[in-house]
């Protein structure tokens, strides 16, 4: 046997889902289609697990007590930081959530939710065993099993998923491709992003677009931190109250790249997991592009340029903007540099460089070789691929 505790997750490294899981879902009782659509969005809700794959739909005999209608059932494959226990317990928790009541085995039920396999895990315990000790011979699990891990190795059989499928006959087990409704999909990501009072209305317009565009949904936390100096992780852990209902809608929490302290705090207070999002406004995009990406088991962007932004966008992105204040920003590629009449653009080179230093048009020495300084170190930021931001006041 084969112990997985929270120590070993540690040692794989904090923020990662470590290990691969098959969950087999199914169910006979009322929608089953939305059942199992449901039962996909509780899963990943909390960030704890993220579903990367699904199967087909298939629709099968009952197995051991046939008075009872079909089933519609499936398999996904998952990443998870949970320990075997700790995941039995939460898609047990899903299941009462959703109605299942234990009346006998094999009998009918609005959702059934079985771990089949744990990584390559041999596990055993009164409550639980891994693989699934019952699944052999069974064509509700290994026909839509073999679609996603046909290669996988069974650790005890020493045998292959297409080589066990093989050793049943789908026709007689009563399982056949379900086409009267369309495949199920991955769940679109649901993140909370957490902002102050004047960011709000800028966000949300962003957003409307991005979130479409990418494929996400949000929600947004307006918490009253528009003084960045003071703004923490203890501060959002002890404003940010979410409902039960709440937190099991959402995957992520989005804090301010600026926030200070461990995000260990917000996520025992909220229950769901947190990263932080960029300092900049400007890398918003490419950060969530990437993202999205990761949460719904996609590679990432490769050499992915956000669009370049335009004055109206970088201007709406300041609000506290004053008259003595000139505000320097990059994307990754381009600099940008603006005053409350002033607007200028370039790149990194020394010749742009001194092109926006002109334009901004600075008669102050001191705030002359500041504002060099600043320009010098936003180029620098952009060759070793680090945001910069810089808003100090010039009075």
């Amino acid at each position: 046997m084969l112990t997985i505790d929270n120590a070993t997750i540690e040692q794989r490294g904090r923020g990662e889902l470590p290990y691969r899981v098959f969950l087999a879902l199914g169910g006979n009782l009322g929608d089953r289609r939305a059942n199992l659509q449901e039962a996909l969005q509780r899963l990943r809700a909390g960030g704890r697990l993220r579903l990367t794959r699904l199967s087909s739909l298939y629709e099968t005999e009952p197995f051991g007590y046939s008075d009872q209608p079909e089933f519609l059932n499936m398999v996904a494959e998952a990443q998870t930081d949970f320990t075997p226990l700790e995941l039995l317990d939460y898609v047990k928790q899903i299941e009462a959530g959703m109605g299942r009541q234990l009346n006998f085995r094999n009998g009918p039920r609005p959702i059934d939710l079985d771990l089949l396999f744990f990584d390559n895990t041999v596990f055993e315990t009164e409550r639980l065993q891994l693989p699934h000790p019952r699944m052999r011979g069974r064509g509700f699990v290994f026909a839509p099993l073999a679609e996603l891990a046909s290669d996988l190795v069974h650790p005890e059989l020493g045998l292959t998923v297409a080589e066990l499928a093989r050793e049943i006959d789908m026709q007689a087990a009563g399982v056949k491709r379900y086409t009267a409704e369309p495949p199920l999909e991955l769940p679109a990501p649901r993140f909370l992003f957490v902002t102050g009072r004047l960011a709000e209305s800028w966000l949300l317009e962003y957003l409307t677009d991005l979130g479409n565009r990418l494929g996400f949904e949000y929600q947004i936390a307006q918490l009253p931190m528009d003084v960045a100096a003071f703004m923490s992780v203890r501060f959002i852990s002890d404003k940010l109250k979410l409902g039960e209902e709440e937190r099991e809608k959402l995957d992520l929490i989005i804090v301010p790249g600026w926030a200070r302290g461990e995000l260990e705090q917000l996520e025992q207070a909220a229950g769901v997991k947190a990263v932080r999002g960029p300092t900049e406004l400007a890398q918003l995009e490419p950060f969530l592009q990437k993202l999205v990406a990761k949460e719904k088991g996609e590679a990432n962007p490769a050499n992915f340029c956000p669009s370049p932004l335009t004055e109206t966008q970088l201007r709406a992105m300041q609000a506290r903007l004053t008259d003595g204040n000139i505000r320097i920003y990059t994307d990754g590629e381009r600099i940008y540099a603006f005053n409350n009449e002033i607007f200028a653009v370039g790149g990194t080179d020394e010749k742009e460089l001194r092109g926006i230093f002109r334009q901004l048009k600075i008669d102050n020495a001191s705030h002359a070789y500041y504002i060099g300084k600043e320009l010098t170190k936003a180029a620098h930021a952009i060759k070793l691929n680090l945001p910069y931001h810089q808003d100090r006041e010039l009075l």
